[in-house]
């Protein structure tokens, strides 16, 4: 069950990140945007090892994964609220 709503979070940050950008008018900079697909794609990768079986630890891959995904979400939220206070 916990690895359940690990894999819910994961899906609820990334709707959080596209509903962000998707609504937002918002500029990031260049490498913030970079940071994000990064992480994105470090997930990505996390997820589909997990998902293949081919992860020695899954639990604490899932763990990492979560925090992966809310470092991305964070990096938009903050830069989102940076832009719009200047």
């Amino acid at each position: 069950m916990e690895e359940r709503v690990k894999l819910i979070r994961i899906r609820e940050l990334a709707y959080e990140i596209l509903h962000c950008r998707l609504q937002d008018q918002t500029a990031y900079r260049q490498q913030d945007l970079q940071e994000v697909v990064e992480l994105l794609a470090r997930v990505v990768v996390d997820l589909t090892n997990t998902q293949l079986r081919e992860d020695a630890d899954p639990p604490t891959s899932l763990k990492a994964t979560v925090s992966k995904t809310r470092m991305a979400y964070n990096t938009m939220m903050v830069k989102q609220r940076d832009v719009k206070v200047q």
